[in-house]
């Protein structure tokens, strides 16, 4: 089944009232089903074998900052990796992926057992309307704390290499962008870990990757540390 959701430009043609409840009806139907089919929504992500799990790659993105960075910039982090965009007028959708990172965060901040070194990176496929500027405004709205969470942008080449890695698919066109969900559990090495191909409430199961991963890591970073 596909995992395309449509979320509509705001900019857009505004629906008569009926074909915006059809509109929502199949959108919830869609989710509905993905999840039934789903119920936890994690996809562990082993790369078969006892080969290691995929890493994905390098891109050159900016910050809501405006500092250039890419993904080696949090290198010896544990990452979790969304992709939305600011304009989704659908609670449920781009807005309920921000609040998980914000809920996700604060617990982990709260937690004395928390892994020491983890970021969350949440990344637009809409880099044209999504400046720096407007993606700070946006983590501002969430209360967010730059030291733990990073909104980010880029060239459109690099976004989409990005997302197709991820498994991030994205449509624009008529008025509307049209994708599907992708949240990325990710280790110090850079390798996907866990992905969640739903959207929903999230926050306690990122909580519990992001923990986990950082524990699975520990004894891989030390055996690889020379001898003092």
């Amino acid at each position: 089944m596909s995992d395309f959701c449509p979320v509509f430009n705001r900019r857009a043609q505004v629906l008569p009232v009926r074909s915006r409840r059809r509109t929502a009806g199949v959108l919830w139907c869609c989710l509905l089903i993905s999840l039934a089919a789903n119920p936890s929504g994690l996809v562990p992500s082993s790369g078969g074998g006892a080969s290691s799990p995929p890493a994905l790659g390098e891109v050159q993105l900016t910050n809501e900052l405006g500092r250039a960075v890419s993904l080696k910039s949090f290198a010896g982090q544990t990452l979790a990796i969304t992709f939305f965009y600011t304009r989704c007028p659908m609670p449920d959708f781009c807005p309920r992926l921000s609040k998980n990172f914000q809920e996700a965060s604060r617990k982990l901040e709260a937690m004395t057992n928390a892994p020491g070194h983890w970021h969350f990176l949440s990344v637009s496929f809409d880099p044209a309307f999504d400046t720096p500027a407007v993606l700070k405004a946006y983590g501002d709205r969430y209360q967010y704390n730059p030291a733990r969470w990073s909104f980010l942008t880029g060239a459109p080449d690099q976004i989409a290499t990005l997302a197709r890695a991820a498994g991030v698919t994205y449509q624009p066109g008529a008025g509307m962008l049209n994708h599907n969900f992708r949240t990325l559990i990710v280790d110090a090495a850079g390798h996907v870990r866990m992905i969640f191909p739903t959207g929903g409430n999230l926050s306690d199961q990122i909580v519990e990757q992001m923990i986990g991963t950082a524990a699975a890591n520990k004894p891989e970073a030390q055996a690889q540390a020379p001898c003092q």
